[in-house]
């Protein structure tokens, strides 16, 4: 079994379309999250790793550009349908209500979440999508996205490649480590989500109960005591 997938990763790292593959997966993970675009470029990684081929710097840049190129288009897609969504958001309260927390959430957290939310199940797409929705400024998008693939890229290609490397002769070990140590980053993303989910929020009261108050106060003027005779 080992050496059957043992020869079907040396194919396919001799491949000479194996590049452009990881650059379409990882363009089409933006829009469609169950893409195997991780998966794919830690495997031609490991495959790197046992025969040379293809080289390591290659295997980034393609799984660079073609992330950088689905972040882009997952924006566009936001800008585009931004102005048909944000006006049927703002017919109701509670929707508007979702509309306006966004855009705080994205111009407050926005360049944390466009680097570190790949890494989380369908992070990638609903961030990129929901800066176009909401306006992120596109300059500053670039900026955080180009910065954002190129430490992915980073990152599967070298635990691919060290996870190969550590194994030499046997790439199925270095595949299993490597998806295991990736399983693994995955988890912990998940659950320090859920835990700054949990994080207790401010007891002060918000600000509209806090102006709510003050206008019932300020129509409610209290009775003046009766004279005394």
């Amino acid at each position: 079994m080992f050496d059957t997938v043992d020869a079907t990763l040396a194919t396919v790292a001799g491949s000479p379309w194996v590049l452009l593959v990881v650059a379409v997966l990882a363009a089409a993970d933006a829009l469609v999250p169950l893409a195997p675009s991780e998966s794919t470029l830690i495997a031609v990684a490991v495959a790197s790793a046992a025969s040379g081929r293809p080289p390591l710097v290659a295997v980034v840049v393609a799984a660079a550009l073609g992330a950088y190129g689905g972040d882009r288009l997952a924006y566009g897609v936001g800008r585009w349908f931004g102005p048909a969504m944000t006006a049927r958001l703002q017919r109701r309260r509670g929707t508007r209500a979702v509309a306006e927390l966004a855009h705080r959430v994205m111009q407050r957290r926005g360049r944390t979440l466009i680097v570190f939310g790949r890494y989380l199940p369908g992070g990638r797409s609903a961030t990129a999508i929901t800066a176009g929705l909401v306006g992120y400024p596109l300059s500053r998008f670039r900026g955080f996205t180009a910065l954002a693939v190129t430490l992915w890229a980073l990152w599967g290609a070298l635990l691919g490649y060290g996870s190969g490397a550590l194994v030499d002769g046997h790439p199925t070990l270095g595949l299993a480590l490597a998806y295991t140590v990736a399983a693994m980053v995955a988890v912990v993303a998940g659950l320090a989500r859920r835990l700054s989910a949990a994080r207790p929020t401010s007891t002060t009261r918000p600000v509209g109960c806090i102006a709510a108050g003050d206008r019932g106060a300020a129509g409610s003027p209290s009775r003046p005591g009766r004279a005394r005779h």
